[in-house]
């Protein structure tokens, strides 16, 4: 990717894979700025900074639907009776807070 297309890189509706090769180019320019011993460009670590910020919302919201299908997949091999225990329960901890 040419410099233009890296420092105006949108960040948002890509994917965690596209994020991750962006990023490693980022870092690799922001390395040679550095073994050159030039100032880096403000906008590389802003634009560092923004990306990952993304693929850390990115995998956060894989992992909880991830958590949520293994709940579902969980709660579909219990018991009638541990479901209605378990609904009881939840019934007491809301009455709870009233």
């Amino acid at each position: 990717m040419d410099i233009g297309r890296l420092r105006n890189f949108a960040v948002h509706d890509n994917d965690v894979d596209t994020l991750i090769a962006v990023d490693s180019q980022l870092k690799s320019l922001a390395g040679n700025y550095a073994d050159r011993k030039l100032e880096i460009p403000d906008w590389v670590g802003e634009k560092l900074t923004e990306i990952d910020v993304e693929i850390k919302a990115l995998v956060r919201a894989e992992r909880l639907a991830k958590v949520k299908k293994m709940k579902s997949q969980r709660a579909a091999l219990m018991t009638n009776e541990e479901k209605r225990m378990k609904l009881d329960a939840e019934i007491a901890e809301e009455e709870a807070l009233l």
